[in-house]
């Protein structure tokens, strides 16, 4: 059993829960959450999913993206309103740092400061070669603050990110680098007071060029003490990552899109007088299908069957209704899956989790799985019938 935020893993029985109360996902959903957690804040590129989760499947990287959303949607948001999953711009997905427990945060760009003090500890001969060291490196800023935040030294990555040579910087106040509102909200101040308190401060925000540009940066400002503990000054290390930053609003603006465009289909689907649900595949290890997993249902469902739609959504299709099986549903299921070709066809449903006596069923295939509208046909079968005998 892992824990995760205020969630726990396990995988025997694979299951997610928050206290007492199961948290309902699909076997793709599981794996793919179960990857996330595995990896303790590493990123997990798209194929490893592909591979690991859906086992070489071909699939559709829709596929991944939907299966995303719908954890993201079972789990809710961190304290801090973020979600449990990040997206990395073309790279994958990992699971948000928030949600880890101490001492598992993954190695970033953050450990840079880290790096470097080894490095000096075990190879570095000389004060000489370490500077040369520090100025060899140009995609961080790295520099030595005093205890009041002045700045001592200066590398030659301070003066690509920020636009200063050193003789402009040097026994400035850092403060000199953010931007003025958090100037005015003394963030400065904030940021050592939390270094000097447990040793080191580390996050991203806005900070400022010399021209005036401002710039997304990753940061770790990390407190030098001497042996007996007083505090000397401050190590700071910064990372320009406003092409991520970029990149990440593009995909929220894009994701809220989505979402805008999936409210209004999701409107349109309850407005509906028939029954809609949407299905994912269940597959066996050689990749044949076993079973369907509900994944969305539309309001009307519950017109339709027996069986509340909490306890529906992420429940497998053939268990919960054995009359898929006994009447060729679930083959006709998987031949529009595996053909693409749609299916109509008329069931007769009298079965103790279904409400109505007739039914019509249209299925079109939809990714890896299909989107099944029922309608109640009982009363016109019925009128049929009456018809039938009349005219006889």
């Amino acid at each position: 059993m892992q824990v995760f935020g205020q969630y726990t893993i396990s995988s025997n029985p694979p299951e997610v829960r928050e206290g007492e109360r199961i948290v309902r996902l699909s076997p793709k959903q599981f794996g793919a959450l179960a990857l996330l957690v595995n990896a303790r804040g590493k990123t997990i590129r798209k194929d490893t999913f592909f591979k690991r989760v859906w086992r070489g499947c071909v699939v559709e990287e829709s596929n991944l993206s939907q299966t995303v959303f719908l954890i993201r949607r079972a789990l809710g948001k961190l304290p801090d309103g973020s979600d449990y999953i990040e997206t990395m711009p073309g790279q994958g997905y990992r699971l948000a740092l928030g949600a880890l427990p101490a001492g598992w945060h993954a190695k970033s760009e953050t450990d840079a400061l880290g790096q470097l003090e080894a490095s000096r500890a075990s190879s570095l001969p000389s004060e000489s070669h370490f500077r040369l060291l520090l100025d060899s490196i140009e995609d961080y800023a790295i520099y030595l603050l005093d205890p009041t935040g002045r700045v001592l030294t200066w590398n030659r990555g301070a003066e690509l990110n920020k636009g200063y040579k050193s003789v402009e910087v040097v026994r400035q106040h850092y403060s000199l680098f953010f931007v003025p509102e958090d100037v005015e909200s003394r963030v400065p101040d904030r940021e050592l007071a939390i270094a000097a308190t447990t040793g080191r401060c580390c996050g991203e925000g806005w900070r400022m060029r010399k021209n005036g540009e401002r710039f997304w940066a990753s940061f770790a400002l990390t407190a030098v003490r001497s042996e007996g503990g007083k505090l000397l000054g401050y190590a700071k290390v910064v990372r320009d990552i406003s092409d991520r930053k970029r990149h990440e609003d593009a995909l929220l603006r894009l994701e809220a899109g989505l979402r805008r465009e999936r409210d209004r289909l999701q409107a349109v689907a309850n407005s509906s007088m028939d029954a809609v649900y949407i299905c994912e595949v269940v597959r066996g290890r050689a990749g044949e299908i076993e079973d369907f997993v509900f994944t969305y249902l539309n309001d009307n469902v519950e017109n339709v069957v027996n069986i509340p739609s909490e306890q529906l959504l992420g429940g497998k299709m053939c268990e919960l209704f054995p009359l898929h099986r006994s009447t060729g549903l679930f083959e006709a299921y998987k031949q529009v899956v595996i053909t693409g070709k749609p299916l109509v066809t008329i069931v007769s449903a009298r079965d103790i989790n279904i409400k109505i006596e007739w039914a019509r069923v249209k299925v079109v295939r939809v990714e890896d799985g299909v989107a099944i509208t029922v309608s109640d046909i009982s009363a016109l079968k019925r009128a049929e019938e009456r018809l039938a005998q009349w005219t006889n």
